[in-house]
């Protein structure tokens, strides 16, 4: 008897083990689709701004912004009536077609977004290198609004920036970072970790 109440306490601590590791894996493989479903939209407004010729914005809805339909989004897709550039008037959006509404998998959120002032503008000899310049306060007063331009650019609402945008599970770990470089308008997803 002693040997059977042994081995359902074994069998008891190894499924418990199983379990605990199988909602780790669990909570990172949604993480990581968080990533890469955003990720994916981003290249995605890049490739319909380029195709169509006209800007495209992905707004987080994090800041607040006011757009009619996407308040409680996560994020929103919304396509500009026409290109601008900086010092135009700023434009209206295409009312032909409705801000697209985006939702991130259950238990995850957009954790941070931050901005790299790049005064090289993607100048990799220039004498100040992109991470290296302007104000520290940048970040903290910088849009979450990213514009992907007719001409293949992405920039914040203040040219020339590149950035990351962290996606994370609701509890805040695993993390994975989705980087962003505007001169290029590459876009990478980093490698999850857990802070």
């Amino acid at each position: 008897m002693a040997e059977v109440l042994t081995a359902v306490v074994i069998v008891g601590i190894i499924l418990t083990v199983g379990v605990i590791v199988l909602l780790a894996l669990l909570e990172r493989w949604r993480v990581e689709a968080a990533a890469d479903q955003f990720a994916g939209d981003l290249r995605l407004a890049h490739t319909r701004a380029t195709e169509q010729l006209t800007d495209w914005r992905v707004v987080f809805m994090a800041d607040g912004t006011p757009l009619g339909g996407c308040s409680s989004a996560d994020y929103c897709m919304v396509k500009l009536n026409f290109p601008y550039g900086a010092g135009d008037p700023a434009p209206a959006l295409d009312d032909s077609v409705g801000p697209g509404v985006r939702e991130l998998p259950d238990g995850t959120k957009i954790k941070e977004v931050t901005f790299d002032p790049d005064c090289s503008h993607g100048d990799r000899s220039a004498a100040v290198a992109p991470s290296s310049c302007g104000s520290g306060g940048a970040q903290d007063d910088a849009t979450r609004t990213l514009e992907f331009n007719s001409n293949g650019t992405v920039r914040t609402l203040r040219p020339g920036q590149s950035g990351t945008v962290v996606i994370s599970s609701d509890d805040g770990s695993p993390v994975c970072p989705v980087v962003f470089n505007a001169p290029t308008s590459r876009i990478r997803i980093g490698e999850i970790f857990y802070p």
